[in-house]
């Protein structure tokens, strides 16, 4: 029996590339660069028009993370615009009403799931000051052209495609619980079909207002306001001070040393923070010599993945609240003592309730104790985030060396949308542990530990590769396996994407169809609980990457192969 078979080419280019996940938002990036715009200027433009072509993915009241490099600077920037919770809360405001519990690490149930539908679960809106703050800094051209492509999407409408019709579908139950939606995205109850015209007029008015008034447009004023009135009236807590007092992170990013090239992510409790671990735990083994894909290597890499994703689950936080031993984490001697852990048979336990609580069987990590530091008494707890799950993602690369890479999201999980504002307000508390006492609980002015994890390598000091994903926890697995295939298997980037993929983020291995039975043979014989799944169009079981590769003065892109995603360059 034959099998539908995806192909796309790589992308060439001299001058400039960027890479988005609809083609309205590509182009629109790049004409800006052709304008003579920056990679900065593109990136915002297409994270705009990302709020207006997909906002049930990236709208602009959700968060994100942008990791780039600055030519004029000379240096990696960090630019965290995760979200926060409002002031006012606490994990008082949470009924928990009972969890899973094993080895000492428990996931929480909330009464009426309030951390994560309704008023008490809505947190700062982000996107659009992190853009704005990137613009502010790095861009060249004025906001109003930068902003211009987005609201005339808004304005005048554009046409749905197959992918979006198929995410709106997947996501119809929780959007019909906003009338605001409805209208638009749902017409008559039902997803709106591919070839449908969608105009936001309200999105488009607040974009020309954005474009006039910057922050301020969203920031103070009438709009601020009607985010307060909206929310109080839903039974939660953020205010309109909350808003004004909120500010992007601009600084720093994390980096490691890989096999002597640079690795960035931004500098937030993020999926980042995970990939480089796993990495650091990985450059200890000739991964080149295993042989791409099999079994010996997917069984080390999966086994890194577990050690790291035991540490994320039970030690990560913000760092802002929580004793974090972030610099022990990513430490040489840290990851040479995990390395003695792993064996040719899988330590991690093979049953379980939940994927959240999977690692319970892994004797406890301690990586204070390579900080030179005592390990501080604190519980452990997993946030119940979605496995499955979709954001957006675009990368920007110009003639002068400048670099972006930023994942954003979400879109109107709340169902609860300020009238006339068009903008959809983001429900991220539901990433926190809702009771006290652990490194990610409900705090007031935390941020949540989220999965988004965009990636830049340097070497020799100068932009090497970008990369970055949608697609929820499963973000983490496929960024570190694209950067893998290009680093130590010399893939390019559409290759690299292209090839079948593995993700050890929950309980199960789930494992592409398109990879060999004898490799998914071996990897049950050496005790993994292995689930081999199909990938194609709508929500993946993968996370969807697009990369820009920078050498030899060519700009190389790849993109997610089941998708409109597109890299375009001149």
């Amino acid at each position: 029996m034959g099998s539908l078979r995806f192909v796309k080419e790589e992308v060439v280019s001299e001058l400039g590339m960027v890479t988005a996940s609809t083609p309205p938002s590509a182009e629109a990036g790049l004409k800006i660069l052709k304008d003579g715009g920056n990679a900065f200027d593109a990136g915002v433009a297409m994270g705009f028009c990302n709020t207006v072509l997909e906002p049930y993915l990236a709208g602009l009241g959700g968060l994100g993370f942008m990791v780039a490099f600055s030519a004029e600077e000379n240096r990696i920037v960090s630019i965290d615009f995760n979200t926060r919770a409002p002031r006012a809360a606490g994990p008082e405001m949470f009924k928990v009403i009972g969890g899973a519990a094993a080895g000492g690490t428990k996931v929480f149930e909330v009464e009426g799931n309030a951390n994560s539908v309704g008023g008490k679960a809505l947190t700062i809106p982000a996107t659009c000051a992190g853009f704005l703050k990137a613009h502010e800094l790095y861009g060249v051209l004025s906001l109003k052209d930068v902003v211009e492509p987005a609201r005339r999407l808004a304005a005048e409408g554009f046409m749905l495609g197959w992918d979006q019709s198929i995410v709106l579908a997947a996501l119809a139950r929780e959007s019909q619980r906003c009338p605001a939606i409805d209208d638009v995205w749902l017409p008559g109850g039902f997803p709106a079909a591919p070839g449908t015209n969608i105009v936001q007029r309200d999105l488009a008015r607040l974009l020309a207002k954005i474009a006039e008034e910057g922050r301020d447009a969203v920031y103070s004023g009438e709009v601020a306001e009607k985010v307060e009135e909206t929310v109080r009236a839903a039974g939660g807590v953020m205010t309109a001070e909350d808003l004004a007092d909120y500010e992007p992170i601009v600084g720093q990013p994390i980096k490691i040393d890989y096999r002597g090239l640079e690795v960035a992510t931004t500098s937030t409790p993020s999926g980042g923070v995970t990939i480089l671990e796993t990495m650091k735990l990985l450059e200890g083994y000739d991964l080149a010599s295993m042989g791409h894909n099999s079994g010996e290597y997917l069984h080390t890499l999966v086994e890194a993945s577990r050690h790291a994703f035991a540490d994320r689950y039970s030690l990560l936080g913000d760092w802002e609240h929580a004793d974090v031993p972030l610099s022990g984490l990513l430490s040489d001697s840290y990851a040479e003592q995990i390395r003695g852990l792993v064996s040719g048979r899988a330590s991690f336990p093979t049953t379980g309730a939940e994927p959240w609580i999977s690692y319970l069987g892994v004797p406890a990590h301690d990586p204070w104790v390579h900080e030179g530091r005592t390990r501080p008494k604190t519980g452990t707890a997993s946030s119940r985030g979605p496995a499955m799950g979709e954001t957006s993602h675009f990368n920007a690369v110009d003639a002068e060396g400048n670099a972006v890479a930023c994942t954003h999201t979400p879109g109107f999980q709340a169902g609860v949308v300020p009238p006339g504002t068009g903008l959809y307000l983001t429900a991220a508390m539901g990433w926190f542990v809702p009771a006290p006492g652990y490194p990610n609980s409900v705090a007031p002015w935390k941020r949540p530990v989220m999965n988004m994890g965009p990636i830049i390598i340097l070497r020799d000091g100068r932009p090497f590769l970008i990369e970055g994903a949608p697609g929820s926890r499963r973000i983490i697995e496929r960024n570190l396996q694209v950067v893998l295939n290009m680093l130590e298997f010399g893939m390019g980037p559409q290759d690299a994407i292209s090839t079948p993929t593995v993700d050890a983020s929950g309980l199960d291995t789930l494992i592409d169809n398109r990879i060999p039975q004898r490799v998914i043979d071996d990897l049950a014989k050496r005790g993994h609980r292995v689930k081999v799944v199909e990938e194609g169009p709508g929500l993946s079981h993968f996370a969807r990457p697009s990369a820009i590769l920078i050498e030899d003065e060519r700009l190389r892109g790849g993109v997610d192969l089941f998708r409109r995603s597109i890299a375009l360059g001149h």
